[in-house]
């Protein structure tokens, strides 16, 4: 049922950036480069074989204690990374990315992983990997901080699920996009992602195209808890009274209906319906109304019933829709919809 796709494979151009010194371009190899030490120029190569080992417990003179210069000690405990950033270059880098250590430091395992791990073995792939994939560098500091843990995650993990939604037609662009809006997406494994494309399917019957352009918009139906889509799918249904076919439809429009507020939903149903005298079928063509401020719905019709102006029938005259009732800003919605002037509507919500 779900066909297959080849991934693409882009070209990236690197910036001049201090961010882009710290990610070569994708074909690069990611290689130490090794540091020659250096000695005094007095010092020929050829003699560099007969100079002794030195020794930890060589003794120094007096002159050559002073000028030895002591990193700080690495603080034995705190309660903030910003004290290790002086002595870990993984920090360093880190933060140069955009990478907030403020919100980092808040998990308790951040530090503890983020320490351990060297910029150059364990990051830069990582890094990379995102930057393949279609994180650009201003979007890499956001990512990181809301999951820092995508470091402990396997490189050949991460590919794979790469792979897997690629395999269900999946284009490089939606990949990255959900990615960006849901960090922890690659996080989850092939087996997790499975289950919840086919649950979406089934349990909104919906064909496989919508099931993966409805996942597309809203990536974190992935990796979010389940409880609030099946609770909302009860109250549409049981409580609302609305339809499979109808549900399908407003779901694929405003996504986020899946994941609203159970109370939010009912309080604007209720006042819609049964206050407003709005019938299933015209909320079903607008479901803006769902994901719209109950208070903006109330002050626009109490103002347009004052002056004798709400009418939500399309099959009569001087019809407003609740798209329009809705999505316009005050200016406009008072010359287009109510005919009257914005300070008129101001002097009347002072009387709510």
């Amino acid at each position: 049922m779900w066909s297959g796709c080849q991934s693409a494979n882009s070209g990236r151009q690197e910036s001049n950036s201090a961010r882009s010194t710290l990610l070569p371009s994708v074909n690069e190899q990611s290689q130490k480069t090794q540091k020659t030490p250096n000695f005094d120029s007095e010092l020929s190569l050829e003699g560099l074989d007969d100079l002794p080992p030195l020794s930890p417990l060589q003794p120094v003179s007096e002159e050559e204690a002073v000028q030895i210069i002591a990193a700080p000690p690495l603080p034995p405990v705190s309660f903030t990374l910003r004290d290790y950033v002086d002595h870990s270059e993984t920090l360093q880098n880190l933060v140069l990315l955009g990478l907030d250590l403020s919100k980092i430091e808040k998990q308790p395992d951040a530090a503890n992983l983020l320490l351990r791990l060297d910029f150059e073995k364990d990051i830069k792939q990582i890094l990379l990997f995102l930057k393949d994939l279609g994180i650009e560098d201003n979007q890499l500091g956001t990512f990181l901080t809301k999951n820092y843990a995508i470091f402990s995650e396997d490189l050949e993990n991460l590919k794979t699920r790469v792979a897997y939604l690629q395999s269900k037609n999946f284009s490089k662009a939606d990949i990255a996009q959900m990615v960006r809006k849901a960090p922890f997406l690659l996080s989850f494994s092939v087996e997790r992602l499975d289950n919840r494309l086919g649950f979406f399917q089934k349990e909104l019957q919906l064909t496989v195209k919508k099931t993966r352009d409805l996942v597309v918009r809203l990536p974190r139906l992935l990796t979010g808890s389940l409880e609030p889509v099946k609770e909302n799918m009860k109250v549409y249904h049981l409580e609302l009274g609305f339809k499979l076919n109808e549900i399908q439809h407003m779901i694929t429009k405003i996504p986020k209906m899946l994941t609203a507020n159970k109370r939010k939903l009912t309080e604007t149903f209720d006042y819609v319906h049964n206050v407003m005298s709005i019938p299933h079928h015209v909320i079903v063509r607008f479901p803006q109304i769902f994901n719209t401020r109950l208070f903006k719905v109330k002050e626009r019709h109490l103002f347009l019933t004052y002056l004798g102006r709400a009418q939500y029938d399309p099959a009569k005259p001087n019809y407003i829709s609740l798209d329009k009732l809705v999505s316009m800003p005050d200016e406009i919605f008072c010359e287009e919809i109510a005919k009257a002037s914005v300070r008129d509507f101001e002097k009347f919500l002072k009387t709510l």
